[in-house]
């Protein structure tokens, strides 16, 4: 039995994400947000104003989407995941009928995989991670918790990155490059050495920098 989905967020994000889910015919209990958002998407869904509206219902009457957007130094997104799963919630794993996964890859629970990106073998996906439109996840990458892959980001093979990475529009990271956590690369930049924890890399052949 498919549980119904309450949505995090109607901004957005969110709506890429209903948009999907009612394609593969999940019913969308309900949406979350201080307002009620602008997407023709959610004109039919009840609407809730506060996340403590979710605890009405039971871990296993429901599953719940993040529909939060990722982006560097906004924590929301991740604390609210953590929240609820310590709570009970599961997370729903969405994955566009439009992506390339391969069977032989491992996508956690809660993460997302939107129309166009490619997962290739032996690739794994952290929980609450997104792999955004068109991003390409290579052979053998380990992407960690809480990762956000922007749209037209290229991962070569063997890539590792850790826990609440951020990768911009367009990056590229080239094989087998470790990237620590809490990192940022910067938008349309390339990748081409090792990241510690907390750094910035930008620009082509990443410079890197220590994050205040």
């Amino acid at each position: 039995m498919i549980k119904p989905i309450i949505m995090i967020g109607s901004g957005g994000h969110a709506s890429v994400l209903a948009d999907i889910l009612l394609q593969q015919e999940y019913t969308i209990l309900a949406a979350i947000s201080p307002d009620k958002g602008s997407s023709p998407l959610f004109k039919n869904i009840q609407h809730f104003d506060s996340d403590d509206d979710i605890l009405q219902f039971s871990p296993d009457e429901v599953k719940l989407v993040n529909g939060l957007g990722s982006l560097p130094n906004q924590n929301l997104r991740n604390e609210l995941f953590d929240c609820f799963s310590q709570l009970g919630y599961q997370f729903e794993t969405v994955i566009s009928r439009d992506a390339i996964v391969s069977t032989y890859s491992s996508i956690a629970a809660g993460a997302q995989v939107l129309t166009g990106a490619i997962i290739q073998t032996g690739a794994m996906i952290g929980s609450n991670s997104i792999v955004n439109s068109g991003a390409i996840v290579e052979h053998d990458c380990h992407i960690g918790i809480h990762n956000h892959i922007a749209p037209g980001v290229t991962i070569c093979g063997g890539v590792q990155t850790g826990a609440h990475v951020h990768i911009g529009t367009g990056a590229n990271v080239i094989q087998s490059v470790s990237i620590g956590k809490h990192s940022v690369v910067a938008a349309g930049a390339t990748v081409t050495k090792d990241m510690p924890d907390n750094s910035i890399a930008y620009g082509y052949r990443s410079k890197i920098e220590r994050r205040s």
